[in-house]
């Protein structure tokens, strides 16, 4: 396979008055620097001052034909321009030789590969610290989901406000489920398994592994549709779409330079790498399962497998514009589940039983390693400690599973604890880790009454110590208290009441009983522990911003709220909630749509123009309604109606929030 010298990128990433950083994933080694500029226009024409003195790069060579490079240019003068607009380009050399991002055709703006808006001669950004500023923000991409991709309409958007930077977002935040470990798409498999073993350069020692593949496994291992089982009894996982699961690095891998870049799309083209339905079958590359013993079950999963393939060729279509809004303005991102696999950590038996089982074990570490090189790593540079990156790189360099080097990656991997970061934006953003600091509940006798409808089941999202953790990361960020703040996280504090209502009340009941349903009804929202929704409220108290903004994703819906929440102890203040889900992975449509916006619109009228009251009693558990004089703290949270008329938006969604001091305004695109 011929790679293209740039696989992915280039991605603006951490960006701040001293620093920035940009990403890029090359095929081979060679070096590579970032200039940063001042651009001007005067007229047609556009003046560039060179405004960085060096770049520093550094290098993670994940296989044989995968570089990634994160490079860092400082300012020639104490700092970089505010409030003015830049520009920058990737310089590559060889011996003698340099080149650039031109050289790619990146920069032609009739190239349909271009990178640049309008007739600017680069990719532009700007750094902000005006007290008014705004931000794009969402969740939720899937290759194969269903309907547009909303980042296109964050490219728009660019396009059509590039040069004013009053209209132009500072940065655009990613929420999670920035891929879709399990749920991969039959048509796509064969080439992104393919892609893993030539990026990486040699097979993964997967088999070395304590584990009995068996001569089915060993099979189905490869072949589409035919990972389902080994999933579930060999990893313990419980993704009920898991038959195309990731599981090598280079898998991981490749599905990330395909969710980001045309590239690898343009070389699948070339190769002819997408067979159809009926090829894969006489080739033997495709599993028959039970399931398809019938000629009515087969010419179903063809019709599936044409649209899935329809899906992906929207999706192909769309890559371009989504690669030229990553390299025009700072992106931050942080994992949720399906970055890793469904249902990561959703319980204590979840996690035990996987970090048991020596394949789940593998498969989790391979995605916190790719995790980290395609998202973590340039959200906060400096985060990661020599021991981590240690085993980052026993991991790149092939250690054999019978090592303590192999044993010292994955418990590298696990057992970080500072995934969570802050962005330096104005206001200051607080990113949470929402899937590796959590704390689970003791197993209780079962109960009976209306005790037992109030119990919580779910995890605490965030334990005690990582609490402590973010404040330090606060506070070290420079956010002085009283200040406004904008807290990123991947799950909601606050849900569409009725739906939870539903799941709280009859659900998690029936879940004492039946505990299997928590992983199968996904109940690990934040109001399902009442004492970590207590914590949350606790430490915004303690910290007591002016205003709080809680951007967050998941949810498969968009919507928006506010909450007036008063302290027995610790005075009053209004949460902001804005919620953008799905960027492209529509779960309701048509029928499905309208009677789930039905219901809610019946369901609010019955509960007085979208309000609900909670509080918090001394036993933390939460009650729905007027207080009485127990508790520790009250709320009245109101739904905001959206320009439809309904309180939530199902289509694929692009949040863009507006902070500025007459108020805040927010909309979805």
């Amino acid at each position: 396979m011929n790679f293209p010298d740039i696989l992915a990128g280039p991605i603006l990433r951490r960006t701040e008055k001293k620093e920035i950083y940009c990403w890029i994933a090359l095929s081979k080694l060679i070096d590579t620097r970032t200039v940063i500029y001042t651009v001007q226009q005067n007229g047609d024409e556009f003046f560039l001052n060179c405004v960085s003195s060096n770049c520093e790069t550094t290098i993670a060579r994940m296989g044989e034909n995968l570089f990634i490079y994160l490079m860092k240019a400082t300012p020639k003068e104490e700092a970089f321009p505010t409030e003015q607009l830049l520009g920058y380009n990737v310089f590559f050399s060889d011996k003698s030789i340099e080149w650039n991002l031109a050289d790619y055709q990146l920069l032609d703006h009739h190239h349909p590969s271009s990178i640049v808006y309008g007739n600017l001669p680069l990719p532009s950004f700007f750094i902000t610290e005006a007290e008014s500023a705004s931000f794009l923000y969402g969740s939720c991409q899937k290759l194969h989901g269903i309907g547009k991709d909303a980042l296109t309409k964050g490219d728009s958007l660019l396009a059509d406000c590039w040069s004013d930077l009053t209209k132009r977002p500072s940065s655009l935040f990613l929420l999670g489920d920035q891929i879709y470990a399990d749920d991969v798409a039959d048509p796509i498999t064969p080439f992104i398994q393919l892609l893993g073993e030539k990026l990486i350069g040699k097979q993964e020692a997967y088999k070395e592994l304590p584990i009995v593949l068996g001569p089915v496994y060993d099979i189905t291992f490869s072949q589409v549709n035919g990972r389902a089982e080994i999933m579930k009894e060999l990893c313990c996982f419980t993704s009920t779409k898991a038959a195309n699961h990731l599981i090598t690095l280079g898998e991981y891998a490749a599905m990330y330079l395909l969710s980001w870049s045309p590239a690898l799309w343009e070389t699948a083209k070339e190769a002819n790498s997408f067979l159809s339905f009926d090829e894969l079958l006489a080739e033997d590359k495709y599993y028959m399962d039970e399931t398809l013993n019938t000629d009515k079950a087969l010419e179903s999963r063809r019709k599936e497998y044409e649209e899935q393939a329809n899906s992906l060729a929207q999706f192909a279509n769309s890559v371009p514009k989504i690669r030229r809004l990553l390299a025009n303005l700072p992106v931050y991102m942080i994992f949720d589940d399906h970055d890793i696999t469904d249902d990561w950590n959703i319980s204590k038996d979840w996690m035990q039983k996987v970090s048991n089982a020596p394949l789940g074990r593998h498969v989790i570490a391979n995605g916190l390693t790719a995790y980290w090189a395609f998202q973590g790593w340039g959200n906060a540079p400096e985060a990661f400690s020599e021991r981590f990156l240690g085993g980052i790189h026993v991991r790149i360099k092939g250690s054999s599973i019978q090592t303590k080097d192999y044993q010292y990656w994955l418990s590298s991997m696990w057992l970080f604890s500072n995934w969570h970061y802050t962005i330096p934006s104005t206001p200051v953003t607080l990113v949470l880790d929402t899937r590796t600091q959590r704390f689970y509940p003791e197993k209780r006798p079962n109960l009976i009454g209306s005790y037992l409808s109030k119990r919580t089941k779910g995890p605490n999202l965030i334990k005690k110590e990582a609490w402590k953790n973010l404040e330090k990361s606060l506070y070290a960020s420079n956010w002085k208290k009283g200040e406004k703040l904008i807290l990123l996280s991947a799950t909601p504090l606050y849900g569409v009441d009725l739906i939870e209502s539903f799941l709280k009340r009859i659900v998690l009941p029936i879940s004492n009983t039946i505990p299997k349903l928590q992983e199968t009804m996904d109940l690990e929202w934040w109001k399902f522990n009442g004492r970590g929704y207590h914590e949350f409220h606790n430490w915004l108290a303690k910290w007591d911003p002016s205003e709080c903004i809680i951007l967050s994703g998941d949810a498969h819906m968009a919507f928006a709220l506010h909450s007036e929440v008063e302290h027995q102890n610790h005075g009053s203040r209004t949460i902001h909630q804005y919620t953008s889900s799905p960027i492209k992975n529509e779960s309701f449509r048509g029928l499905a749509s309208v009677a789930l916006k039905g219901s809610l619109f019946l369901g609010n009228q019955l509960i007085k123009k979208n309000v609900t009251h909670r509080y918090c009693d001394h036993h933390y558990l939460l009650c729905e309604g007027e207080t009485t004089s127990d508790y520790i703290w009250k709320e009245r949270i109101q739904h905001e109606t959206l320009d439809s008329g309904f309180i939530i938006k199902t289509n694929n969604n692009l949040g863009l929030l507006e902070v500025s001091p007459p108020g805040i305004t927010n909309k979805f695109l």
